[in-house]
């Protein structure tokens, strides 16, 4: 890191779950009135966003400066230069510029004044063939024209006449430095009234870009008296460790830097203000004629803040100057040591706290005691917890998580008054390795499973079969609504091949809308997500538990869609009673006759098409026969037809009548019924 940041050593450093962190920088400037922040091109944005400056001896910061970066208005600066061929790139730029021109060596050497017009470029050979125009400046002559073209295989020297020139000319140098990577931020500093020659106490802190630090656990677990107990339920008193890992990034060795280690995640965002643009502007030509007056339009609304959120805390966290309890001694535990070496009751000989444990807000820091040093580009794990508490060993099957298996497991309440980050954990039980496990996001109070290892002389399978049962039947807006049970039935076979009996924790998801039936066994406890249950698995034996649960809910049909044999099962069932049987029956007859009265409606109309169709044809067989002879008697026999179907359309138009009517009176009746139903 530069030197500018050496003068503010970095004090504090708290570390985030998501990928930043918080610098603060201390230090007492003498005798300068500027000093500078080095940063990484990635980091400024960052930086330019957070940066919060005070000066502890009264003085005031004047302002803060940053670089541009080049590039940023090439409307303005026409000077580019690309990586290659910068020479005509810069000849190119200076179009309309004037300048000096030396060509040539020693007394063949000449030299032209002038504006450049342009640079003439081979595209074979660009360095040896290429040729500069110049329009030439003649002070005796000035109405005299002349544009010379010079070769820039022979060109020497080239001045700059115009300042502008030159200005942008060592703009797009030290914008384009080498050291693009960085960035430099200059602080500048007032003189402190009253006391120009004072030194200036600064603090300063901003946010920056830091991979996220990690968790990692080791447990050693005693239990309290292994010939009383069996594995079934064996416990005791384990010592849980809490190291946490972060990597020194930064481009300067951290050096007595008191670490916080923050559990949260607050809204964090990348902003980008190193950037400098000017939007575009539609081009309006200009008219003959002017408006009245400048037409104005207010300013948008700026945007609302982003407040600072995360997840909550739990309410059974500790509060702000809550601590941990007492651990042991972390400097006579070196990474070398095995955790085994170090028994258990040996080790609570000596105790000491290793860090401090705090809730903020949304947020829970953990803050190491003792100042930390870590060089540029290394990573260190610091002590975050070291705390005794009692546990008890189980086995536990959740056949989501784990098939045909029960896993064994520790499980302990988080007492230590601090949140345990996720992370995972390596099981030192009774001075051997267990296994590992992985430690969820716990609040201060919760509680601990770990399941560390796979007990295969147990196994465990289950079978699930489901079935639904009507109970019974509500009737209301002319719908029968069967009430029912549909039952899921979870049979686990335990079968233990181990010499001695083990207790086995079953754990079941709870499924939303269903409960468990009256007959299945008790829970020893439930969660918010998960039924469980107690299982003494007997040695050499199969254990079963059934495990029952219902779910009630509605079908409905229609009482007109039902018939007279599903009903009399219904009264069979003690669904129905013999009184409502018979409504309900009542209602089906007279629903039949509506439908045999609309069957009969339906072919009497069929048939009057029919003879509509007939009739139209006998007309028109009336207009082709004569009136005498043969055709006269053909004739009558038409009329004769025709007034046969007349009477008969007349008797369906009388029964489609009576019928409709009939159908009408019964429609009303039927709808009485239905409402007496209920």
């Amino acid at each position: 890191m530069a030197s500018g940041n050496s003068k503010l050593p970095i004090r504090r450093l708290t570390l985030y779950k998501h990928g930043v962190g918080f610098v603060e920088r201390e230090g007492t400037v003498t005798g300068e009135l500027e000093v500078q922040l080095v940063f990484r091109q990635t980091e400024v944005n960052d930086a330019l966003k957070s940066l919060l400056v005070l000066d502890r001896q009264g003085g005031q910061v004047r302002g803060i400066h940053y670089e541009t970066p080049g590039g940023e208005f090439p409307d303005e600066n026409q000077i580019t230069l690309g990586p290659d061929h910068s020479l005509l790139d810069l000849l190119r730029s200076l179009r309309g510029r004037l300048v000096r021109l030396n060509v040539g060596e020693g007394t063949t050497g000449q030299e032209y004044r002038g504006q450049l017009v342009g640079v003439e470029v081979d595209p074979k050979e660009p360095l040896t063939k290429s040729l500069v125009t110049l329009l030439l400046a003649d002070e005796n002559t000035p109405a005299a024209t002349q544009v010379v073209a010079l070769p820039i295989a022979q060109l020497k020297a080239l001045f700059l006449l115009e300042e502008r020139a030159g200005q942008d000319l060592r703009f797009v140098l030290d914008s384009s430095r080498t050291d693009e990577a960085h960035r430099t931020i200059t602080l500048q500093l007032n003189v402190i009234p009253g006391n120009p020659d004072a030194a200036h106490d600064l603090a300063v802190s901003y946010l920056m870009p830091c991979p996220t630090w990690r968790v990692s656990y080791r447990l050693i677990a005693e239990t309290a008296s292994i010939a009383a107990q069996t594995d079934a339920d064996r416990q005791g008193e384990l010592l849980l460790q809490g190291w946490g890992l972060f990597d020194n990034r930064l481009e300067e060795d951290l050096e007595e830097v008191k670490v916080r280690l923050v559990a949260g995640q607050p809204i964090s965002f990348i902003y980008d203000l190193t950037s400098s643009r000017i939007p575009q502007r539609p081009f309006v030509q200009d008219e003959a004629r002017v408006a009245s007056g400048p037409v104005e339009f207010e300013a948008a609304l700026p945007p609302a803040e982003v407040g600072m959120m995360g997840y909550a805390a739990s309410p059974s966290s500790p509060s702000r100057e809550q601590s941990t309890q007492t651990g042991l001694r972390l400097a006579k535990m070196t990474m070398a040591a095995a955790p085994a070496a170090m028994p258990l009751r040996q080790a609570m000989q000596n105790q000491t706290v290793s860090a401090t444990g705090s809730n903020l807000g949304e947020l829970f820091q953990y803050e190491v005691t003792a100042p930390v040093t870590v060089k540029r580009g290394e990573s260190a794990l610091v002590p975050i917890l070291h705390q005794t508490l009692p546990y008890r060993h189980e086995l536990l099957y959740n056949g989501q998580k784990m098939a045909r298996y029960p896993v064994a497991a520790l499980r302990f309440k988080n007492s230590t008054g601090l949140v345990l980050e996720r992370g995972p954990i390596t099981v030192v039980e009774d001075e051997e390795y267990r296994g590992e496990a992985l430690i969820p996001f716990t609040p201060a109070d919760g509680e601990v499973y770990l399941a560390y290892a796979v007990e295969l002389g147990l196994k465990v399978s289950e079978e699930q079969t489901s079935f639904t049962d009507t109970t019974g039947i509500r009737i209301k807006d002319a719908s029968l609504y069967f009430n029912q049970i549909t039952t899921l039935r979870t049979t686990y076979q335990l079968e233990n091949n181990l010499a001695q009996p083990r207790v086995v924790t079953i754990e079941q998801q709870i499924r939303p809308g269903y409960e468990l039936s009256p007959g299945t066994p008790p829970t020893r406890e439930k969660t918010a997500e998960f039924y469980r249950w107690t299982v003494n698995a007997t040695a050499r034996q199969r254990t079963t538990l059934v495990v029952e649960e219902r779910m009630l809910n509605w079908r409905s049909e229609q009482v007109l869609n039902q018939d007279y044999n599903q009903l009399n099962e219904y009264l069979k069932a003690q669904w129905l009673d013999a009184g409502t049987l018979a409504r309900l029956k009542q209602v089906l007859g007279e629903q039949a006759l509506i439908v045999h009265n609309s069957l009969e409606i339906s072919n009497m109309e069929t048939e009057r098409e029919n003879l509509y169709r007939r009739q139209e044809q006998l007309r028109q067989n009336l207009t082709v026969l004569a009136t005498t002879g043969d055709e006269a008697q053909l004739r009558r026999r038409v009329f004769e037809q025709l007034a046969k179907s007349e009477e008969r359309l007349n008797a369906i138009d009388q029964r489609i009548g009576q019928l409709k009517n009939d159908n009408q009176n019964r429609q009303q009746n039927l709808n009485r019924l239905l409402a007496n139903l209920a």
